[in-house]
């Protein structure tokens, strides 16, 4: 059961990243969010494409920010409205504990990589991103995480038809 403290808090948090939430829980989608974050599972095989920034980057934010923007803008994340999925969750009390999509649009003013990460929905601290978002069509899953000395921005073309998403799925790949 989702609590009113826990859903006020994901909102707040993902505000200060330029991203409103719209509806908090999007059921709506055949790709689980659970599936989704098998994102960094799949490979160029699949038609994953990478932006990868070096940690020693003096403009780390700034360059990530940059390459989400031109994966996600590219890659057709967002709707009519600038509005996506993001995970978010679990929900207090779930059991087993799963995230959930949340249907959301990106404000004028954002910075995913920097305040974004800085309260935990998207990953943190700043510029140490994790978090997976979904066009509402399904088209596009694009997520960030970050690795041993750099961050990876991916994006996957229509993920309900990779073999690791299929799996996060339980469906035969």
């Amino acid at each position: 059961m989702l609590t009113v403290k826990n859903a006020m808090a994901i909102t707040a948090s993902l505000r200060t990243s330029g991203i409103e939430v719209l509806d908090f829980r999007w059921d709506a989608v055949t790709v689980p969010a659970s599936a989704a974050w098998n994102l960094s599972g799949s490979s160029g095989a699949d038609g994953r494409d990478d932006a990868v920034i070096l940690f020693g980057d003096p403009d780390l934010v700034a360059n990530a920010n940059a390459a989400w923007w031109r994966l996600a803008e590219g890659g057709g994340l967002f709707g009519d409205d600038r509005d996506f999925l993001v995970s978010v969750g679990p929900e207090d009390g779930e059991v087993p504990a799963r995230p959930h999509w949340a249907r959301v649009r990106l404000m004028d003013e954002w910075d995913v990589i920097g305040a974004g990460t800085d309260h935990g929905v998207l990953g943190g601290p700043p510029g140490r991103p994790g978090f997976v978002m979904m066009s509402l069509d399904e088209r596009l899953l694009i997520g960030a995480t970050t690795w041993d000395g750099f961050l990876s921005i991916m994006t996957l073309p229509d993920p309900g038809t990779t073999a690791p998403i299929r799996r996060g799925m339980g469906l035969p790949y």
